[in-house]
C-alpha cells in the first residue's frame, strides 16, 4: 500500500470509493446498482457505516479532525462499528449489518473486502510493535468472517479467507489461502478466480462480485 497522492485528497476519489462501496454491496444481494438503490441501501448499519468512514476519512487527511471524529461518533451509534479515519481502504468494502467492526488507524486493506460478521483488528500494546512503522495489511477480495480476530503486524495476501472465531497473528502470503482456528493455520488454497466470482453474502458463486474488476 501506498500513501494517499493529490488525487486521493479530492471529494471527487471520496465520492467514487463510496460509490464503489455501494454498487459492490447491491451487486452481492442481486440488486440493481442505480443512484436510487444505492440512496436505499443508505439505510442499512453496514452501508451507513462505510459512508461514514469515507467522509471521516476524506475530513482527517484534510486537517478537520473534530468535524473527522464528531462522525466516527455517529457512526459508532448508528452502526456499532469503529473504524478509525487514519485507515487506509480501497473501493468495495462490505460491513455486515449488526455491527462489531473494529478497524484501527494502523490498518490498509485491499480492493472488495468483505466482513461477514463481528471482527476486531489490532495492533497497539503488543511487545515489538512499531507503531510508526508496522501495520495489518489485508490484500484485495479478502473475506473475513464473524468473531475473527487479527492480532499484531500481521499480514493477509489476496483473496485470503479467515473462517468464523479464527484468531490470525502470523501473516499468511499465499494468494486463496483458507484459514481457521485458534492460532489460525492454512487449511487450504482456493484459487483467485474462483474467489473473486464468490459471493460472499449469498454464499454461491456469481457472474461479478468485484467493483475492482468493473472499472
Amino acid at each position: 500500500m501506498t500513501s494517499p497522492s493529490d488525487r486521493d485528497r479530492h471529494f471527487k476519489h471520496t465520492w467514487r470509493m463510496i460509490c464503489a462501496d455501494l454498487s459492490r454491496r447491491l451487486i452481492l444481494e442481486d440488486r440493481p446498482t442505480n443512484l436510487w438503490y444505492q440512496l436505499c441501501i443508505l439505510s442499512r448499519p453496514g452501508a451507513a457505516a462505510i459512508l461514514m468512514f469515507r467522509l471521516s476519512h476524506y475530513f482527517h487527511d484534510h486537517g478537520l479532525r473534530r468535524l473527522s471524529k464528531v462522525i466516527n461518533i455517529i457512526m459508532l451509534c448508528w452502526s456499532g462499528d469503529e473504524i478509525h479515519p487514519g485507515a487506509r481502504i480501497g473501493p468495495g468494502l462490505v460491513l455486515p449489518d449488526i455491527g462489531g467492526v473494529g478497524i484501527p488507524a494502523f490498518a490498509d486493506i485491499g480492493c472488495d473486502c468483505t466482513f461477514t460478521g463481528p471482527a476486531l483488528l489490532t495492533i497497539g500494546g503488543i511487545e515489538g510493535i512499531d507503531l510508526a512503522r508496522d501495520r495489518i495489511v489485508l490484500g484485495d477480495h479478502c473475506v473475513i468472517g464473524s468473531g475473527v480476530r487479527i492480532v499484531g503486524a500481521v499480514t493477509l495476501a489476496n483473496g485470503t479467507q479467515v473462517k468464523p472465531n479464527a484468531v490470525v497473528i502470523t501473516s499468511f502470503l499465499n494468494a486463496g489461502t483458507l484459514l481457521s482456528g485458534i492460532p489460525s493455520r492454512r487449511r487450504g488454497t482456493i484459487p483467485l478466480e474462483k474467489i473473486m466470482r464468490w459471493n460472499p453474502i449469498l454464499g454461491q458463486s456469481t457472474s461479478q462480485t468485484s467493483v475492482q474488476s468493473q472499472n
